[in-house]
């Protein structure tokens, strides 16, 4: 893979946490992307999180743009904001049930339609 100007490789990346199988493998990204995610991920999430100061004037656009004063122009940076977006959304977990008062419509005094036992109970789980 060619060199991104301005961006100097530091190794392999990975977010076993978030992309078990890899970033290739997670069915989110391109070739190219998951390429420039393990190739420079690692200089971006430290420019990123403020724990390495940027040296070229394209890591300080960077950095600009991580904090959201401007839109993600280069490849670099739209695999970067797809990265963060895929990594940082929650899963939503649902369960369903019906009420077993539903069946018994006779022992309704009310004579309205409640909608609430009609309804999916959501849950979200951490």
């Amino acid at each position: 893979m060619s060199q991104i100007e301005g961006f100097q490789p530091t190794g392999r990346f990975f977010d076993d946490t978030h992309f078990p199988r890899g970033f290739a493998r997670s069915g989110h990204f391109t070739m190219k992307e998951s390429d420039l995610l393990e190739q420079y991920g690692r200089r971006l999430k430290a420019l990123a999180d403020g724990k390495q100061p940027p040296v070229t004037p394209q890591e300080e656009q960077f950095i600009s743009m991580a904090r959201g004063e401007r839109p993600a122009e280069s490849v670099l940076e739209q695999a970067w904001t797809k990265y963060i977006a895929k990594s940082q959304r929650r899963k939503l977990f649902t369960m369903s049930s019906k009420s077993s008062s539903e069946d018994d419509g006779a022992d309704d005094d009310s004579g309205s339609d409640d909608l609430s036992s009609d309804q999916d109970d959501i849950i979200e789980l951490e």
